[in-house]
């Protein structure tokens, strides 16, 4: 004999609990976005910071989020945006590159534009450059790593025994300029890596620097806006 079911028995559908909560469908919603999103962001193992301050923006503002107030500090993908708009500003778009990594938003100047051959003194072409990413650190909270790099061609003088020397004077030459404009010197640090990180491309350090050009790449300060201190 079948169990009869009494009146009293009332089994609700999902429908009907709907119907009578919809706010649970929009929070159910809200929750499977978000939890999509944290597995996306754990599944990826290296996390471009620019892209990634976009995509919050994207979802904050989708959840109904306010704009960031004015007196909050830059965020990584404002550095990035105001450091091109600054570089077109000068007419250096093409000579100057701007990178965002994991590391952060890097800025590199050639030497060329920046310091006279075998010389660590800044040339007086940089210098508005310079004074216009100053309020950019002042308004953010990353440590800038200045690091100098040269080519492959070894250099002796009395100054600089090697490359060594020459790429660490240079980097510490811009992060004086920068204490110089009145900027904490504790954001800063000042690093020479010779010619043992090259820009230019080839399996080898030799092969990077066989021709002038390459060399050229591969002289450079870069201004890093370090997500990581």
């Amino acid at each position: 004999m079948a169990e009869e079911i009494s009146p009293r028995r009332k089994i609700f559908s999902k429908q009907e609990a709907g119907d009578d909560e919809p706010w649970l469908v929009t929070y159910s919603d809200m929750m499977t976005l978000l939890m999509t999103f944290f597995v996306l962001m754990f599944s990826i193992s290296s996390i471009d910071p620019v892209k990634l301050e976009q995509l919050g923006d994207s979802v904050g503002k989708a959840l109904g989020g306010t704009q960031k107030k004015a007196s909050q500090t830059f965020t990584m993908k404002e550095i990035y945006d105001k450091v091109t708009t600054v570089i077109e500003q000068e007419q250096l778009k093409g000579v100057i590159e701007v990178e965002a990594s994991t590391r952060g938003v890097s800025v590199k100047i050639p030497s060329a534009i920046s310091f006279a051959s075998g010389k660590a003194d800044l040339d007086s072409r940089i210098f508005p450059i310079l004074n216009k990413f100053a309020p950019m650190i002042t308004q953010s909270k990353f440590p800038i790593a200045v690091e100098g790099h040269t080519d492959s061609i070894p250099i002796r003088s009395d100054l600089y025994p090697s490359n060594w020397e020459l790429s660490a004077a240079r980097s510490a030459q811009v992060v004086r300029y920068f204490i110089a404009l009145n900027l904490p010197a504790d954001r800063f640090r000042a690093i020479g890596y010779a010619e043992t990180r090259p820009r230019a491309t080839g399996r080898t350090i030799e092969e990077a620097n066989q021709t002038e050009e390459q060399r050229s790449q591969n002289r450079r300060v870069e201004i890093i806006f370090l997500t990581i201190g």
